[in-house]
């Protein structure tokens, strides 16, 4: 047996014979080898080479709501993908080959095609193109969104631990406004969440509430960003070639998916901001109420980095000396002021 490899820390060590193992099994030819995949936060990725090609194998799967459940994350992952290809033309990898077995690993995996292109960050772009290219992947993230958000529910919702798709109780506004608040407690904990911070979230959450709902309930990605993408020239353009991570996928509000990389281009390529948000908004349904719903996502995004980066363990100096408010207003002011 061949000395088995660490290829992250959530993977821990696997060996030649079960990549071996898995390619045989997917009918996937034989088993050349394996690289780590370098970036991405949890660590669930490898690239995997075979007489049939690249591909990425994903395992160690997330669980829900801190209990044990390795059925719901890739589960979720590839019932999004097969609509994804079948109902649109996005960039998915497919086909999404799903083991659920545990035998080889401890625990199921999926299975996809590596995609092609490049897969950039908001700053390994600044110095790999131009500007010129970059406001064409700005074009083509957009793009990219409003294709993806061709596929529609009759519903907003999501896969509860039980593994089903189920709608929100009371909606998709209530849901991300309940969400803020469980990760708004969780930072409270952390001694890094205010009463005036609370204040301000309810400020945000009755202004959504009383917006416009009149907009279809779409596929919303949920980290909707350059790491999640891979991009490629043709020609004189740029596309998106590849869209994966698909764990927080969901039904709701497509807007909602805008925030995470207007916000990344306004910390580090702030014209292009607007580049991405008014291509989106020329290709997508008309939607008079986004400028009142978005300070309510915008917020929700930001509650979630800044309670993981306030943390005892996570610490981060950016957020020493400032408020989540203080942190997130600006944010909020300059989004909206995209639209």
């Amino acid at each position: 047996m061949s000395q088995s490899r660490i290829y992250s820390p959530r993977l821990g060590a696997i060996s030649d014979e079960q990549f071996a193992a898995v390619a045989a099994r997917l009918n996937l030819g034989r088993f050349l080898r394996a690289e780590p995949v370098v970036g991405g936060l949890f660590g669930q990725n490898v690239f995997m080479t075979t007489t049939e090609g690249d591909f990425v194998l994903r395992g160690a799967p997330h669980w829900v709501n801190g209990a044990p459940n390795d059925r719901w994350q890739f589960t979720k992952e590839a019932y999004f993908a097969r609509l994804l290809h079948d109902k649109t033309a996005a960039a998915v990898p497919w086909p999404m080959l799903h083991d659920e077995q545990s035998d080889i690993f401890g625990w199921p995996y999926l299975v996809m095609p590596r995609m092609p292109g490049s897969c950039f960050n908001e700053r390994t772009i600044l110095d790999a193109l131009g500007y010129d290219d970059r406001s064409a992947v700005a074009v083509a993230l957009a793009e990219g969104l409003v294709e993806q958000q061709r596929l529609t529910s009759p519903f907003a919702g999501d896969f509860d631990p039980s593994v089903t798709l189920c709608p929100y109780p009371h909606g998709n506004t209530r849901h991300v406004i309940d969400e803020t608040r469980l990760f708004a407690a969780s930072a409270r904990t952390s001694g890094a969440f205010t009463d005036e911070d609370d204040r301000w979230i309810d400020s945000v959450a009755e202004r959504a509430l009383a917006a416009s709902t009149s907009r279809p309930n779409v596929y919303v990605h949920g980290d909707y960003k350059l790491n999640n993408l891979t991009v490629l020239r043709r020609g004189a353009t740029w596309v998106v070639s590849g869209v994966f991570d698909l764990h927080e996928s969901r039904f709701g509000d497509g807007g909602s998916d805008l925030v995470r990389q207007a916000c990344a281009y306004l910390d580090t390529d702030a014209a292009l901001a607007r580049t991405f948000v008014e291509t989106y908004r020329r290709g997508a349904a008309e939607d008079p109420g986004l400028a009142e719903r978005i300070p309510l996502y915008v917020a929700q995004d930001r509650i979630k980095l800044w309670e993981y980066f306030t943390r005892p363990t996570t610490l981060a100096d950016w957020t020493k000396g400032r408020t989540y408010r203080g942190f997130a207003q600006r944010y909020v002011d300059r989004v909206v002021g995209l639209l």
